[in-house]
């Protein structure tokens, strides 16, 4: 009978150890919507995953690299500087998901794609 118990106390016990493991790695992957409108187009939407890269997005290394490097505030990416044309063509940013565990969520509206470009770094515009 104590055999038989201290095998069911050990397999409860691995059972627990592992458990932090796979909550670590829900933790540290990413899953991002992004849905582009810019007038007279229907919303495009692209998905986002980090930690692995991928999704559908067109630059997905580029993306969560720079989103690795802005600790996932959306708001905090910075492009490189470039010259933009004062072209008014809105161009409208929604992200939702989840960034290593927390949800987060972005609106923004700028001028033109290349401003979203530069404001999101690459994030945003393709």
């Amino acid at each position: 009978m104590r055999s038989m118990t201290a095998t069911a106390l050990c397999g409860a016990f691995l059972v627990l150890a592992a458990a932090p493991a796979v909550a670590d790695d829900d933790v540290r992957s990413s899953a991002l919507t992004i849905t582009i409108t810019t007038a007279g187009q229907a919303p495009r939407t692209y998905q986002l995953t980090c930690d692995p890269d991928g999704g559908d997005h067109p630059a997905a290394a580029v993306a969560c690299a720079r989103l690795r490097a802005a600790g996932g505030k959306l708001g905090g990416l910075r492009g490189p500087a470039t010259s933009c044309g004062w072209v008014y063509q809105p161009y409208k940013v929604g992200v939702t998901g989840t960034w290593q565990g927390r949800n987060v969520t972005y609106n923004g509206t700028f001028t033109n794609a290349c401003r979203a470009k530069a404001a999101g770094a690459g994030v945003f515009a393709f």
